[in-house]
């Protein structure tokens, strides 16, 4: 009942939204709708939030900001597409969101957002299509480089770096410790900034991906002080209170 009750706030904030004239305001309610949207795991909301973005960039096509709100949209939607299994989505927003970081990409090859953003995008489709990693994980790599070098101050470069170290294998060049290095430092340059923590999915979003490999890690004290400190961020952070902690909790019995 309280996740549908969530859910129907979002829906009547996402309508406010709309009717909003201020670009600064319009920016300063999608990302607590992002949020939220994050939170309730809803392929449904995340949808919408994405229809409404997209109508106001149809209207001033040459804004880049706009396009990269719309295609940040996108990436959490089809982030969301991952946890429900939700294939029929993902193939329905898969190549809008690859047209649009190209755009990106093309307006300023040095935007270190728009080349972390597509390393994202080639994260999600290796999820759905595994046996595509040997060559779009190179490809990601180049993107993730490409980040980082041009703005090493911009944390969603060593976001996607995380990841990558992490789910590649051993063999080719992966590290749990490598992993963990690049979310800690995800999250220093995050919290460099207040606005950058406040109401951001994707910097709980690194929180809880930063436990994980510390659990992968066997370092299983400083998951839980992560996954606490996730907590304590955001109450409600469902995957990681009734999720993670208790699975982490079960473990460290077990030893």
């Amino acid at each position: 009942m309280k996740q549908k009750t969530t859910i129907i706030t979002i829906f009547l904030s996402i309508a406010f939204l709309t009717a909003t004239s201020s670009d600064a305001q319009t920016s300063g309610k999608l990302k607590k709708q992002t949020y939220s949207a994050y939170l309730s795991n809803s392929v449904t909301v995340w949808k919408v939030i994405e229809k409404q973005i997209s109508t106001k960039q149809n209207q001033s096509p040459d804004n880049m900001q706009l396009l990269l709100d719309l295609t940040n949209v996108q990436y959490g939607l089809l982030n969301a597409c991952i946890a429900n299994k939700d294939k029929d989505t993902y193939n329905q927003y898969i190549e809008k969101a690859e047209k649009n970081v190209e755009e990106l990409i093309e307006s300023d090859d040095q935007w270190a957002e728009a080349h972390a953003l597509k390393s994202a995008l080639l994260s999600v489709e290796m999820s759905f299509s595994p046996s595509k990693g040997m060559y779009l994980g190179a490809k990601s790599a180049q993107h993730i480089e490409s980040a980082i070098k041009a703005d090493p101050s911009e944390p969603t470069g060593w976001v996607q770096k995380g990841g990558s170290k992490l789910f590649t294998p051993k063999m080719f060049g992966g590290s749990i410790g490598e992993a963990i290095k690049c979310y800690k430092e995800a999250i220093r340059l995050y919290e460099t900034d207040t606005m950058q923590t406040s109401n951001n999915w994707q910097y709980i979003n690194t929180l809880a991906w930063l436990g994980n490999a510390y659990k992968q890690n066997e370092n299983y004290e400083m998951a839980k002080q992560t996954y606490r400190k996730a907590i304590a961020v955001e109450p409600e952070f469902y995957w990681v209170k009734n999720i993670l902690m208790p699975d982490l909790e079960k473990e460290m019995k077990d030893e």
